[in-house]
């Protein structure tokens, strides 16, 4: 792109081209990774130079346009959020905010202190009845089993409402003991009336909850997991609750992810006129900004805390889908048997009456 009358480069036209060109690859490719290596090979700013372009299925380029219209916003972009403690009352576990306290919205840590903040984006919604519906709610824990140490790592929780698909509440941190973790999500799963998927790599959490006598807010091995062979044989004690956080299980959970972060949002945005505005997927939904910031810099060698606990989650969350369609396809069926029973007897009936022989073609 020159300027023809003086040679001299068009940087303007060159850049519209560019943004043109990323525009038709962004919204005609099935593939989220072919507009990341389009932006790696003709790059425009220095991130884009250095963008990891094999080693991740996650849509990076999506993900960072999400992440900076989120920058754009500020601060103002977490005001709906809550941020506080759960309190355990006579009647249960209660909400208190603590304007102290600081969730850890960053990726990597950096110096923020690590002890991270219980953060709520949704509050549980409740029925009729003034009960939370069991089975709305999950959640995936990627847990420790050491007490605070020199370490990166973090623990981290995550809850979602299946009847939206968004992401309702966070908790990632490390606090002073393991077991104020344990407890934090034992809380939280307790608050949310939740139940939630975790890596029975690691026993500390199992033995918390028993101590407790809470297990029941801790899933059973998935079935779908014995269903791909990913596990099995028949287990007990801590293995017979969570899922062992294998090679294969991690691989299947992530590509999970993608396939949520890809997937149409639950509420759609529309005009005035009530036509639709694009389309929203479900990252853009996703009001942890931090994990969001796990997904762009994900690579084999990191410690990405927020996504091993969303992979666990994802993969609960595959399990409640298939156990929800083959419950729906049953009840159809017994709909059905029901259906053909009745008219049998009736066709029984008006044969017995009439004298119409078994075999006849009646």
């Amino acid at each position: 792109c020159y300027d023809p009358t003086n040679g001299e480069p068009d940087v303007i036209k060159a850049l519209v081209e560019v943004l043109v060109e990323r525009h038709l690859i962004k919204y005609n490719s099935a593939d989220p990774q072919v507009i990341t290596q389009r932006m790696a090979e003709k790059c425009i700013t220095p991130s884009e130079a250095v963008m990891r372009t094999t080693g991740t299925i996650f849509p990076v380029a999506n993900l960072k346009d999400y992440r900076d219209s989120i920058r754009i916003q500020g601060q103002r972009y977490f005001d709906t959020h809550y941020v506080g403690d759960l309190i355990l009352t006579q009647n249960g576990v209660e909400w208190k905010p603590n304007a102290d306290l600081c969730p850890i919205r960053k990726f990597p840590v950096g110096t923020e202190k690590p002890e991270g903040a219980i953060e709520i984006f949704e509050m549980p919604k409740y029925n009729a009845d003034g009960k939370i519906d069991p089975m709305r709610y999950i959640a995936g824990i990627d847990p420790v089993d050491d007490d605070q140490a020199g370490t990166t790592s973090l623990t981290s929780i995550l809850i979602l409402d299946l009847y939206t698909d968004r992401i309702v509440a966070e908790f990632t941190g490390r606090p002073k003991f393991a077991n104020d973790f344990y407890e934090i999500c034992r809380r939280m799963l307790i608050f949310y009336n939740a139940k939630a998927n975790y890596e029975n790599n690691r026993k500390g959490i199992f033995t918390y909850f028993d101590q407790k006598r809470c297990l029941n807010l801790l899933c059973e091995t998935p079935q779908i997991l014995r269903d791909m062979d990913y596990v099995k044989g028949s287990s007990y004690g801590n293995k017979s609750l969570g899922c062992n956080a294998t090679a294969p299980i991690n691989t299947w959970g992530r590509r999970l992810q993608r396939d949520w972060l890809m997937s149409p949002a639950y509420v759609q945005d529309v005009d005035e006129n009530g036509d639709q505005i694009g389309q929203k997927l479900n990252m853009h939904c996703i009001r942890s900004i931090a994990y969001v910031e796990e997904l762009i810099g994900w690579n084999q060698d990191g410690n990405f805390d927020r996504v091993s606990a969303m992979g666990m989650l994802m993969i609960y969350r595959e399990d409640r889908l298939k156990y929800i369609q083959q419950r729906d396809n049953k009840q159809t069926e017994d709909d059905y048997d029901e259906y053909i029973d009745k008219n049998f007897q009736n066709a029984y009936q008006w044969q017995n009456s009439y004298g119409v022989s078994a075999s006849s073609d009646w």
